[in-house]
């Protein structure tokens, strides 16, 4: 039997299922070399595991990482194919892989939000040489297969693959919780990149109208700004800070929200909330989301307001006050179906990851 080793920066635990499908497939055997710890995160648990510790350094600026007995293990598994997510830099081991890949004639594999970087002109022709040098690219995204035709990648070479979460993760068989007072949900790391000041800002324009408006504010990072800015503003007692939350407790606080809310660029984090049938409000700075973005039907499952303005986003989440105030379940029912029409299941996109991987290992 043939043999796929993935290279994962660590083995996130949204991919657990995934990973996990892919693994059964009865093709080819699977084993995925990823970090022990990456940037504090912890890997789930795999059996097909080889987990490598980093060697982490700074150079003119830029943080690189190096998984120090990655080539090892790669030339003691002795796979036919590899598949290794991203094209990053600043993961030098991933570069040396593929190197040693081509001169021994095994199959590499991006699999990549196929970005452009932003390395300059350097970058841009480094990245056009690995991916036409590669066997193929899963791609996250019809927007991210238009970026490698950019690179001059052959159709042949690419799929879109999309993303996907656990099941359990998802929401799509949760009922909504009966709430007196309209609730809008953040859910993510909270850092200075997801605007949340921006949101903070939008609350006393919305209380106007609405002074019974709940926030919730789901995850870890420095609250601190944000606290003291919405003390500022007079408008603390419409935000509960909820801290990380996982399982049946990040489940609860879904369940209660009625609008997810997402100032900075979004991720998988889209197809989340849609899950539970929440409509999803975001920047129309498009540069900055993930590829899980092609979710989004404005007018549909959510929208876009102008980036950065507060007034913008609270006008945005008003009119979606008075369209939930319509037509609720309708709407629920759309966010939901989104997820099932776009495939970000772990069984679709396991099914596309081994479909592309057959073909292209057997090829010679």
């Amino acid at each position: 039997m043939k043999k796929v080793l993935f290279i994962e920066p660590v083995i996130a635990h949204y991919r657990r299922d995934t990973f996990k499908l892919i693994f059964s497939n009865g093709y080819f055997s699977c084993a995925i070399l990823a970090g022990r710890e990456y940037e504090g995160v912890r890997p789930a648990y795999l059996e097909q595991s080889i987990l490598d510790s980093y060697i982490t350094f700074s150079l003119f600026g830029h943080r690189f990482h190096f998984l120090k007995n990655a080539l090892w293990n790669v030339k003691h598994y002795k796979p036919n194919a590899i598949v290794c997510s991203g094209v990053d830099f600043h993961h030098l081991h991933t570069i040396l892989i593929f190197i040693w890949a081509k001169l021994h004639g095994i199959k590499f594999i991006w699999w990549s939000h196929a970005t452009e970087g932003k390395q300059g002109w350097i970058g841009f022709i480094a990245r056009k040489f690995l991916y036409r040098s590669s066997a193929g690219v899963l791609a996250y995204s019809k927007a991210g297969l238009l970026r490698l035709q950019k690179f001059g990648m052959q159709p042949s070479k690419v799929v879109v693959v999309g993303n996907s979460m656990n099941n359990e993760d998802y929401g799509l068989n949760v009922n909504h919780a009966d709430s007196d007072r309209f609730t809008i949900l953040f859910s993510g790391r909270i850092t200075p990149e997801k605007k949340l000041d921006v949101l903070v800002k939008a609350i006393p324009i919305i209380v106007r109208k609405i002074p019974s408006l709940r926030c919730l504010i789901i995850g870890g990072g420095n609250i601190n700004p944000i606290v003291n800015l919405a003390k500022e503003l007079g408008v603390e007692k419409h935000i509960e800070f909820l801290g990380p939350a996982y399982g049946s407790d990040l489940q609860r606080f879904f369940a209660l929200a009625h609008l997810f809310v997402y100032p900075g660029g979004i991720g998988l984090s889209m197809a989340h909330a849609l899950s539970y049938g929440l409509p999803v409000i975001t920047t129309d700075a498009m540069s900055e989301h993930g590829p899980e973005i092609e979710l989004l039907k404005p007018g549909v499952n959510g929208d876009y307001f102008i980036d950065g303005d507060p007034e913008s986003l609270a006008n945005t989440i008003l009119l979606w006050v008075e369209k939930l105030q319509i037509n609720s379940d309708y709407i629920q029912q759309a966010c939901k179906e989104t997820v099932f029409q776009f495939g970000y299941l772990p069984e679709e996109l396991s099914k596309r990851v081994i479909e592309f991987l057959l073909d292209k290992i057997e090829k010679p």
